[in-house]
């Protein structure tokens, strides 16, 4: 440890992962949703945000260490449960930002410690490049918002760190099985891990990646709880893996449209370019014989593919909200592009600062009501015991958060007419609601007939009454 200390790139380090952190959560804080919202593609945040609290299973694969780190942050005494969300997202992002700092400042192209180190004049780039990251539009997007994108890209920069940087190979494995329990895309690192790692160590990578993914074994506990939010049955081994693999989404996977391809392409064009830019790496780093260590063409290649593997994934992945996907490989992307923005000396500090501008209104959620007055507005009209039927994801979501954790109308019965058709849905719906009728086959109608007489029924579209009201 003694000589940890005497080492200036501890220090270096550390002064490089402040700053980047704090500025980049400096922006965050002033642009944070205050409360509930569905921009960003924010729409999950109400189903999360319960799940956490009441410690259940959400939507696949159940996001596990999401849900327990997200109970933890419950409890700070800090506004309402889902500004301690939206602040969780911003903090884990602001970190991101500081190891994508850390990583560029040490392993890039040409790197090397001066030891009497100063932010301004030597290594401001690394700086430059974290904040880069932070203030890209797909970035900061999420880091406003409750959503598992930020906890998710935080441990994919930690896996990045450890793994170019060297680090003990069961903390590799540890950090990469994490990250696949905060969302599958993660497999995509796989590759990259079982290449830059010697055959050799692979066993002790795999012993972390097992360790890793651990939080996957707490599901079938979860779901003996009495959360309104559990997905599936994984209280059996075909429950759990189909909870777990993510199986409901697979048919989303390279089915997008040929309508959606041209106005993706005109929104992530500048991702791309930047791909084909990194190609360049390893030509200027011959021409410019400067010594190499992270970005040396072979991890320049591995690194580059991973990039094009979350875009290409991303790209024709058929939903609203795939853009979202894009977050680690806009992590890549930004360390595959720091040498070149090293070349840029202090000039490159006009790149963060641009998109800061650029990018600033677009992302400052700060005073947008969002979901609560809609809402509310909902629960409180409600006739007493009534049962309120959602058309789908960000309706019932949101009045899931709102019955649950602020314990709006208790009495009211939540029912989503897309859930209705799973089994395990309804299953959980009769162990909540004895009294509910027809529930044994997915026959709405006959459940509108069955229980109509006992309590009124409405149909509820929180998207339709914001566009209305809008």
């Amino acid at each position: 440890m003694t000589n940890r200390l005497h080492n200036p790139l501890f220090w270096v380090s550390r002064h490089v992962f402040l700053s980047t952190t704090l500025l980049a959560l400096l922006v965050y804080l002033f642009t944070l949703a205050p409360d509930l919202i569905w921009a960003h593609f924010g729409g999950d945040g109400g189903e999360l945000i319960t799940a956490a609290v009441t410690l259940g299973v959400p939507h696949p694969p159940g996001y596990p260490t999401y849900v327990l780190l997200g109970k933890f942050i419950s409890f700070i005494p800090i506004g309402t449960a889902v500004f301690r969300f939206n602040l969780f997202s911003a903090v884990c992002v602001a970190l991101a930002a500081g190891v994508v700092a850390v990583v560029s400042g040490q392993y890039s192209v040409g790197s090397k410690l001066n030891t009497d180190y100063r932010l301004l004049n030597t290594d401001y780039w690394s700086l430059i490049t974290g904040l880069t990251f932070a203030f890209t539009s797909f970035v900061w997007g999420q880091a406003v918002i409750a959503e598992v994108y930020g906890l998710n890209v935080l441990l994919v920069a930690l896996f990045l760190w450890a793994l170019l940087g060297e680090r003990p190979y069961p903390l590799t494995g540890l950090l990469l099985g994490l990250s696949l329990t905060t969302h599958l895309t993660s497999a995509f690192l796989i590759p990259l891990a079982l290449a830059l790692v010697p055959t050799r160590n692979w066993p002790k990578l795999g012993v972390g990646l097992l360790a890793g993914l651990t939080p996957f074994l707490l599901l079938p506990l979860f779901a003996y709880g009495s959360s309104p939010v559990v997905w599936g049955n994984p209280t059996t081994w075909q429950g759990w893996w189909w909870l777990v693999s993510g199986r409901i989404y697979h048919p989303n996977a390279f089915a997008s449209p040929a309508a959606q391809w041209l106005p993706r392409l005109r929104e992530w064009a500048l991702l791309a370019a930047g791909g084909m830019a990194s190609l360049q790496v390893c030509k200027w780093q011959g021409a410019s014989n400067k010594p190499a260590n992270l970005l040396t063409c072979k991890p320049t290649y591995l690194l580059l593919a991973t990039f094009f593997l979350y875009f290409l994934y991303a790209f024709f992945y058929n939903t609203l909200d795939a853009a979202a996907l894009l977050l680690p490989g806009v992590l890549l992307l930004v360390l595959l592009l720091a040498p070149i923005l090293r070349q840029l000396g202090r000039w490159g500090w006009l790149l963060p600062l641009a998109l800061l501008l650029l990018n600033f209104n677009g992302q400052n959620l700060r005073g947008d009501a969002g979901v609560r007055p809609f809402a509310i507005t909902v629960l409180e009209e409600a006739p007493n015991e009534a049962i309120l039927l959602t058309p789908g994801n960000e309706s019932i979501f949101a009045l899931w958060y709102f019955q649950t954790v602020e314990g709006l109308r208790p009495d009211v019965i939540l029912v989503d007419k897309n859930l209705f058709a799973f089994d395990w849905y309804r299953a959980r719906l009769q162990a909540q609601h004895p009294d509910l009728r027809h529930l044994s086959v997915d026959d709405l109608e006959g459940f509108r007939q069955a229980n109509g007489g006992q309590r009124a029924i409405l149909t509820v579209d929180l998207w339709e009454k914001m566009e209305i009201e809008n």
